[in-house]
């Protein structure tokens, strides 16, 4: 059996990290029934990307701060309440490294459906990383684009919150290819500092009673409320937070 302890130190290294990230979610990708784990196939995803991070990291029992410092090799960050969140039903496992990685997949598939700061987090390192979910996807020649990007999509509007707001701009990110990808991830990540909320009444209808809410890591969070043509908006409870 893999002991994760023994590789807490590497992990956290720079390229081996990286490398470690790359041959898990081209194992992911290469499975025979790859096609059919659309339903899972965010969670699973960052699942194999972040675990070269927690499962060693929180196997050997390592600070938030060493979480951080992984994830920062890998473009991703993550506020100290979701690390601890998806660290939690890690801690203290002594299972060898493929069971770890099904935890971390259950807790993410849990938390990113029930937890808004985590969805829209992860929602963040899911276009960091789609560069390389692309790469690894592509090494499966039974695989191409345009099923990577309708499957990503897919399932990204059924997570809802930001993952839903983000799934056709995931879609044709993954579409792109060398300078044209980077660019525009880019700027999608350097515009994800605006959050709208977005509450809408159209044709002579009538909303009442409404509570927006949103939640950030940071950034400005805007809501929008808009009433056209004879519509009215009645009683709207307005709750934004910085964290």
């Amino acid at each position: 059996m893999s002991n994760p302890r023994d590789t807490a130190n590497a992990a956290l290294s720079g390229s081996t990290l990286l490398e470690r990230s790359k041959a898990r979610l081209i194992a992911f990708f290469q499975q025979p029934s790859v096609k059919k784990l659309v339903p899972v196939l965010v969670p699973s995803a960052l699942a194999a990307v972040l675990f070269p991070v927690f499962g060693p990291a929180v196997a050997g029992a390592a600070a938030v701060i060493a979480v951080k410092s992984g994830l920062d090799l890998l473009g991703i960050s993550f506020s100290d309440d979701t690390i601890k969140k998806l660290a939690k039903p890690l801690e203290g496992q002594q299972l060898d490294e493929s069971d770890l990685q099904d935890i971390l997949q259950e807790t993410l598939e849990k938390l990113i459906s029930e937890d808004e700061q985590v969805n829209e987090e992860t929602a963040k390192a899911l276009i960091a990383i789609a560069p390389t979910i692309k790469e690894a996807a592509l090494t499966n020649p039974k695989l191409d684009v345009l099923w990577l990007g309708a499957s990503l999509e897919t399932n990204l509007k059924q997570q809802g919150e930001v993952m839903a707001r983000i799934s056709s701009d995931v879609r044709d990110l993954v579409q792109k290819d060398g300078v044209e990808l980077e660019v525009e991830r880019q700027r999608l990540l350097r515009e994800w500092s605006q959050i709208v909320v977005e509450v809408t009444s159209a044709n002579k209808s009538k909303v009442s009673n409404i509570e927006s809410k949103a939640r950030a890591a940071g950034g400005v969070i805007g809501h929008r409320i808009v009433a056209d043509n004879e519509s009215t908006i009645e009683s709207v409870k307005v709750d934004s937070e910085i964290q």
